[in-house]
């Protein structure tokens, strides 16, 4: 029963002490990706001001869904934050 107790411990402290599930080479690899299609987007298309709201709405839109995946990514920390106090009301017994 000690070993489970412990395994189930260990198992949700890895789960709440993790970094970053995203890999930074991904990440990087993505923004490049979307700098490269928006850059070859604009260099066809005459620049006026409908061509260049439109890109300006999907440059942002791409950049919230990166936000968001980030976001996404850590859900102890940042804007959309969900609580610990369930978890740390289910550790704590564990802990006695």
């Amino acid at each position: 029963m000690q070993i489970s107790t412990s395994l189930a411990r260990t198992r949700l402290l890895l789960f709440v002490e993790s970094d970053s599930s995203i890999p930074m080479p991904f990440l990087a690899v993505l923004v490049l990706w979307l700098v490269i299609i928006f850059a070859s987007f604009s260099l066809f298309a005459d620049i006026n001001a409908t061509v260049f709201a439109l890109l300006s709405l999907l440059a942002l839109s791409a950049s919230c869904a990166i936000f968001l995946i980030l976001e996404l990514s850590e859900p102890f920390a940042g804007l959309m934050m969900i609580s610990s106090e369930p978890l740390r009301n289910a550790l704590a017994p564990l802990g006695r």
